[in-house]
């Protein structure tokens, strides 16, 4: 067999043929394994250390002397998709840095729970934010979510204005987030019901999330023009929006609504 194929693997040239001197031996010395490839056995001992690692040898101990076999070569294949899966986790962030070396925004989809989890950790890092919300959506599959982000607006005086949809539930959960965040968060009703998503704005970032009890996903954008567009569309839909006290939610401690973030 032509050692070439375990290099395309990532496997050097003559680690390769000492994995497959073991494989046709059984078990093998150094010495055996050094006269089937012609390699010299100091760098035999090198690979072997290398191979072991690797998890492709095995060392056997008889007596005094140590003998090596090479472990199955469906471990090449469990090897070659752990590879796969490390470099498709991997793939978003090495596209955002490739992006950021040619200007390109840097987009990111972040899938599952966990994904949507992470944004509403990152956005509580930020000294304000705006957000779009399904606020009846976001209680039902992130109760715990909702409630940590209104605690840390409260504690870090985060400046947020959101806009919610204009039914009767999104304005009974406004209420009780509002109670909780404090002074610094503002919300507005929008005129109609058709927010079916989170969508937030903090810093350079956009983030626009998919919420569906099966098909939950958020797209993370970085970019300062996208980010500045997507702001000045907020403050539109911001102006034509109703204020809290229309529906005679009192904000806290009497702060008025006003402009802002």
């Amino acid at each position: 067999m032509d050692s070439a194929i375990l290099s395309s693997l990532g496997i050097n040239d003559k680690a390769a043929k000492i994995y497959l001197a073991a494989l046709s031996l059984g078990s093998a010395s150094v010495a055996q394994i050094a006269q089937k490839t012609g390699i010299k056995r100091p760098t035999v001992y090198l690979y072997i250390d290398e191979l072991l690692k690797r998890g492709l040898l095995e060392k056997v101990v008889v007596g005094k002397r140590q003998y090596y076999h090479a472990t199955d070569p469906s471990t090449l294949i469990a090897r070659l998709r752990k590879n796969m899966a490390e470099l498709e986790t991997a793939l978003p962030e090495l596209a955002a840095l490739r992006a950021t070396s040619t200007g390109k925004p840097q987009v990111v989809i972040l899938e599952g729970e966990v994904g949507i989890e992470r944004i509403y950790e990152e956005v509580v890092q930020a000294h304000s934010f705006c957000a779009w919300s399904n606020l009846v959506t976001v209680e039902k599959l992130f109760p715990h979510a909702s409630l940590n982000i209104a605690e840390k607006i409260k504690e870090r005086g985060i400046a947020v204005r959101e806009i919610i949809a204009d039914t009767k539930e999104a304005r009974r959960i406004a209420r009780s987030f509002l109670r909780i965040a404090g002074a610094t968060y503002r919300m507005r009703v929008a005129d109609g019901e058709l927010i079916h998503n989170d969508n937030m704005l903090y810093g350079n970032v956009c983030a626009m999330f998919r919420l569906h009890e099966f098909n939950l996903f958020v797209v993370r954008i970085e970019d300062q023009t996208i980010a500045d567009t997507m702001r000045v569309l907020f403050n539109l839909a911001w102006k034509a929006a109703q204020p809290l006290s229309t529906y005679s939610i009192k904000p806290p401690n009497g702060v008025e609504d006003r402009q802002g973030v």
